[in-house]
């Protein structure tokens, strides 16, 4: 019989070396999974941190990107209203300047007359002129006008793209804070409620929002540049233009101010000939006057002789030789008379009609002097030059004329030579000043 081992207290002793060595094996087992899980915890971590990283550099990049675009646009933008407002205060400058030229040429320089006088090519120059002057006035408020909404809408866009710009710097802010975080560093988290997290909006909509932004900008832009060139291009044609009238006013006033001076030394010549005429009618009306006192004086001779030869005896009186030669010098007496008094009639007839005459060149003289005077002062006031020589009157051309009862004004008391006298007002007489009660 054989005999077994058989040990006090090592019963199954080979289940537990068993048991052990299973259980050592999947001891290993578990220490190599673990291991191995914390490998690849550790890779994966690795891995996803230096894949948060990139992804974060190139979020940053693009945001710092679009920032560094809109602060451009945004610059480019401020100049562009700085721009507009230069223009705004040149449009500004060029309607007080139009208005200061309506003012001292249009209406004091180049003043038409007070009762619509007749019109010549001066006074239609003047008038387009003045009708430019106008127009461009009118056109340039309206550009200011516009100037002040594109103004607008521009620091409008300003304010839009300056907020982004911000909330990209903010962004840019938290983004480089969140990737300096470590574990050393962990934030304090917040006790209490939770907030409601905000719902992020995705990427196409952020891009497209930058997009909007960039789009409206460089509209801004566009739209500012072309109202810029506008203005100075209404600029430049209103200084062409403006000065293109103004020589042909100037032109026109100098043509019609020589002309009016020659007409001016024709006039002066046509009353010295009126007043020689005059004076020889005046001669001759005085021999024309001896001449019939001469006659009515041989006439009554004549007529006594035969108021004589009449009182002769009956017997003696005949007509005779003597009596019909008496009676032709009568009748050839009283012939001459009538042609006298009829020379005499068409004497006053012609200084009447000489008088009317000079009346009328006194008048015109006047008025082209006025003219004269006018156009002078407008050339001074427009162009700034020394007055010009103008022709005066002789010294005895507004004296009135011999024996003449109706004399026209002299130069000095004539109201159409005085080019600085304004029209006064008639005052209205007040019933109370008369002194009924006295």
């Amino acid at each position: 019989m054989i005999a077994e081992p058989c040990y006090l207290g090592a019963y199954g002793l080979e289940d537990l070396r068993v048991l052990n060595d299973r259980l050592n094996a999947k001891v290993v087992e578990q220490v190599n999974d673990t291991q191995e899980l914390v490998m690849l915890n550790n890779f994966a971590h690795e891995s996803n941190e230096y894949q948060f990283k990139k992804c974060l550099q190139d979020r940053m990049s693009d945001i710092a990107s679009w920032r560094w675009v809109l602060e451009d646009l945004n610059k480019r933008l401020t100049e562009a209203a700085e721009a507009l407002q230069y223009e705004h205060n040149a449009l500004r400058v060029v309607i007080s300047r139009l208005q200061n030229e309506i003012d001292e040429h249009s209406l004091d320089a180049s003043k038409p007359g007070a009762l619509k006088p007749l019109s010549d090519s001066v006074e239609e120059a003047i008038s387009q002129e003045f009708e430019f002057l106008r127009d461009e006035k009118k056109k340039f408020e309206r550009m200011i006008l516009a100037l002040e909404k594109q103004s607008a809408a521009i620091e409008k866009t300003k304010k839009k793209i300056a907020a982004d710009v911000i909330l990209k710097e903010q962004a840019l802010c938290i983004d480089e804070a969140c990737a300096k975080i470590t574990s050393g560093m962990l934030p304090k988290m917040e006790c209490g409620l939770r907030k409601k997290k905000k719902r992020s909006s995705p990427v196409t909509r952020w891009e497209n929002r930058c997009i909007a932004l960039k789009t409206a900008g460089l509209r801004a832009l566009s739209n500012a540049i072309v109202t810029r060139q506008q203005v100075r291009g209404a600029r430049v044609h209103l200084s062409i233009t403006a000065q293109a009238y103004a020589a042909r006013v100037d032109a026109a006033l100098r043509r019609r101010l020589n002309s009016n001076k020659i007409k001016l030394q024709d006039i002066y010549w046509q009353k010295e000939e009126a007043m020689r005429d005059y004076k020889a009618l005046l001669d001759e009306m005085t021999t024309t006057e001896q001449n019939l006192l001469e006659t009515m004086e041989q006439e009554r001779i004549v007529e006594s002789r035969l108021a004589d030869r009449s009182k002769r005896p009956p017997g003696e009186h005949i007509r005779d030789e003597v009596d019909r030669k008496l009676r032709e010098e009568l009748a050839r007496l009283r012939n001459f008379s009538k042609q006298l008094r009829t020379n005499h009639e068409r004497i006053i007839v012609l200084q009447n009609h000489l008088t009317d005459s000079m009346t009328r060149i006194e008048c015109c003289a006047e008025d082209i002097l006025c003219i004269v005077r006018l156009d002078d002062e407008r050339i001074v006031s427009r162009l700034g030059e020394v007055p010009t020589d103008i022709p005066q009157p002789p010294q005895n051309f507004f004296e009135p004329c011999p024996d003449s009862p109706n004399s026209s004004p002299t130069l000095e008391e004539s109201p159409r030579t005085r080019p600085d006298t304004s029209l006064q007002s008639i005052q209205e007489e007040d019933e109370d000043d008369y002194p009924f009660d006295n």
